[in-house]
Parts: C-alpha cells; structure tokens; sequence
C-alpha cells in the first residue's frame, strides 16, 4: 500500500482558497496520502457538529449489565469499582471519547462515515452497559477540511475527553502538535500527514508511515501479468503537492522490481480533457497503469478511454477506488483492478466482526454504506476497546500508551491485514478485487485471506 509522504504547502488549510482545499482533499487517494501544511500554531477557527450536538452518547448508560463484550471486554465494574474519575474525560460512569473529522467543507460528507462507525461502537458497547461499568460518551467535531479547524478541535478534546478515536482529516496536522504536547491518546483511523503520523501520542488503527513502502502490489503485478507489461507502464496523478510526492515515491518503489514507466503525466484537479492523455497512452503501447487520485478522477480516465474504445491491459487502482460511488461510472470500470488490506462488504457472510460493524451501522445510521473509512474508523474504535481491557477498570492516559505500545499485530478480530500498531508499521499484505459486470469481486488470493509473501516494507 502507498505510504504517506512530507509536503509542504504554502499556507496552512485555514489559509488556502476552496479550489487549494478541495485539491489536498482529493490528493489523499487511498485516503493515506499526506497533504497540506506544517501545523496551524494560532488560534481561530471552530470546531463543527454532526447531526446538530456537538456531543452524543448513543445507548444505554453504563453499568447496568454483567457479561463481556465481543472480544472478551468486561461491561460492568469490579467489585472493588473502577476507580470513578481516574483521568480527564472520565468519570465513574462515563467515558468521553472525541472524533475529529472533516464532515462539512468544500466536500461535504467526506469522512462522515468515521462519525457513523464510532457512533455504531458506542451503541454497541452501551447497550451491553458500557466498558468496566462507564458508558462511551462521543465528542463529535468536525474538522471542516482546514488544519486551523482540525487545531481546535484536538485543543477541544484535550480538555475534554480521555482520548481521540477513530478520526478523519484531510489536513490532520493541524492539530498533530497540540495533542502531542497535551499528551491525548490518538487513536486515529488514517493518519494522512507525516506531522500526525509521527505524533508521538498518535497510534492509527492503519499506521500508514512516510517513510515505508509495502512492495507486494509490485511483486504481484509483475509476477501475474508478466515483464513485458511491467515495461510499458504509465503514471498518472493530480497536481495536488501530495500526489506528486506519493506518485514519485511509488514510481520509485516500483522500479526496484522492475516497473519503467514510458509515460508520466501531472492532471489538474479541474482537468476538462482527459481525452488527450488516453491518446498519449495508446500511442507510446502502454500496457499498465496507475493513477494516484481520488476516484472521481479515475472514472473521468476510464470515460476517455471508453470514448476511443482503448484500455490498457492492466488498470491497476488505490483503494480509495473501492466504493459502490466508483461503480456509477458503469462499464467503463470493468476490468479494472484494486487493491486493498481490509476485508470486503462482498464477504460479509463470511466475516464475524464486519458482520457486527454493519449491524450496528444500520441500527444507528440506516441505509449508510460501509467505506474504507468506516472500516477503520471501527476498527481504531475496538482498538481503544483492547488496549482498555489491558489497562483495567482504572484508565488513565498513561498507562494507555503503556499498553498501546505493545501491540504488534492488530486486524480487528479480522476486518483488516494485521498491522504493527506498537510500532506504527503497516502491514505488508493485501489483496486484490476486480469490477466484473459493475460489482467487486475478490481477485487474489481466491477463497479468502490476503498475500503476505510478495515483498515486505522498503525503505523509500
């Protein structure tokens, strides 16, 4: 999977037009790109609400019911009690958790689904009486797309709550500095700038890092499609600053194994004409090719090439491309391919924990789709859950970090590849799905599971 890499912009997300913002907001691809500036150090901004309450505690409130929840967690107290107000954002009762994600901006809803999965974990622990007899209490602050917005919000939950979970943010080094200096566990769902990502108190349910690579995709494109493909490859990303950098990172990482890339091409966010790149590409014979962007902008690529009737043999796309948004664009993503290291909604059936995930996302938000974002977001949400039941009833942020630290293999009780979270090393397995007939399809391994024996983690 691609890494995140430094950039650095002109100004700060505060600071930036829409048309600047709504770039950096795009450029994160995967949702693991870096973007945007060094950390906001004034003050301004607010932080935003999701459904109208800057605050919500979904479920029942906390102690009433004995037994464990799924993954062994204990519901109720012990019979000496758990320690009342042991650390801020604790009380004998509750524990207020804050998620801060970019939900209204220059494009609206982009991380909301980050809101719905922890308002569907705080559900479910409630419901069952809480963790160690204290009911989930949610701080919902929306970052709005602007590193000054993302400051305040992490200034907020340092003040009041015990710890950040689950959190989205395109110009999330805003506040990288803030909760460092504040010492607030930060267990986020995607760190996207190298700021964030290298926090001391930030631990990501994906630890994507800006100086790592997983090589596998490589290794399996080459070995499955053969050299001759690997020869005739092109690049294409969005002038963006952070796509720049990821797509040069993975040009580069690429050629360890192999890859030359006969075409390399920078695309405007507003690009009109993506008509005059398939031409190039048909032109030179490529054969493979990769762009790093979101997916609107890899369906615009995929119209072209439907409009001359030419595809190159191998499409190969980020996971940001998998999302039942990016099937709009109809025949035109057959055959393309994505990789990923989370489980698919396809497999449901066949998965316990997404199974419990999707459950309680339809029970607090119906009709809600399960995204890339949402299965992370979840995931850093049970995260926080474990490494409680490794502290006790007796929590405090210090013993968090204690606990968090030595965590070398977290998948979510199966959602996702296993990362090294104590050391903040992302996993190097993945899979891939392919469009068959506008509908997603596990591609390899078959059957199940992921490839974890194409490459490890380089160095870039």
């Amino acid at each position: 999977m691609s890494a995140v890499l430094m950039i650095v912009l002109a100004a700060c997300g505060a600071r930036l037009s829409d048309a600047e913002r709504l770039a950096g907001i795009r450029a994160l691809g995967r949702g693991g790109g870096g973007g945007g500036s060094g950390a906001a150090t004034g003050g301004g901004g607010t932080t935003g609400t999701f459904g109208g309450t800057g605050t919500t505690g979904i479920g029942g409130t906390g102690g009433t019911t004995g037994g464990t929840l799924p993954g062994g967690i204990p519901t109720s107290a012990p019979a000496g009690g758990n320690g009342g107000a042991t650390d801020t954002g604790v009380t004998g009762n509750q524990i207020t958790l804050a998620v801060a994600s970019d939900v209204t901006g220059v494009q609206a809803g982009l991380f909301k689904s980050t809101f719905q999965a922890m308002q569907a974990l705080a559900a479910m622990v409630n419901s069952q009486g809480g963790i160690y007899g204290r009911a989930i209490k949610l701080l919902l602050l929306d970052t709005k797309a602007d590193s000054v917005a993302n400051q305040a919000a992490v200034r907020q939950a340092c003040d009041d709550a015990f710890a950040l979970v689950g959190s989205m943010s395109a110009f999330d080094n805003g506040g990288a500095s803030t909760g460092e200096q504040c010492g607030i566990p930060d267990v986020t769902a995607i760190t996207v700038n190298p700021e964030r990502a290298e926090a001391k108190n930030v631990y990501p349910a994906e630890p994507i890092g800006p100086h790592t690579f997983a090589i596998g995709t490589a290794n399996y494109i080459k070995n499955t499609y053969g050299s001759d493909v690997i020869q005739h490859a092109a690049m294409l990303y969005l002038n963006a600053g952070v796509t720049r950098v990821n797509a040069a990172q993975r040009m580069k990482a690429y050629k360890t194994v192999g890859f030359n890339w006969d075409y390399v091409q920078q695309v405007e966010v507003l690009e009109p004409n993506y008509s005059q790149f398939v031409q190039k590409m048909k032109d030179k014979g490529i054969k493979y090719v990769n762009f790093v962007g979101n997916y609107q902008s890899i369906q615009k690529l995929l119209s072209a090439m439907d409009q001359v009737g030419w595809y190159p043999q191998v499409r190969d796309w980020d996971s940001v491309a998998y999302s039942q948004n990016f099937l709009t664009v109809g025949k035109p993503a057959d055959g393309s391919i994505v990789f990923l290291n989370t489980a698919i909604y396809e497999e449901v059936q066949g998965n316990p924990e997404m199974q419990l995930y999707v459950q309680w996302l339809n029970r607090v938000a119906p009709g809600a789709k399960p995204d890339y974002f949402g299965f992370y977001a979840w995931s850093a949400g049970r995260l926080f859950m474990k490494v409680h039941q490794m502290v006790g009833p007796k929590i405090t942020r210090k013993a968090f970090f204690t606990q968090i630290k030595t965590i070398h293999s977290w998948d979510d009780y199966g959602m996702h590849a296993a990362h090294d979270t104590g050391n903040k090393v992302v996993s190097p397995c993945f899979m891939y799905v392919k469009i068959v007939n506008e509908h997603f399809e596990r591609l390899a391994p078959s059957g199940h599971g992921w490839i974890c024996n194409m490459g490890g983690i380089i160095r870039t």
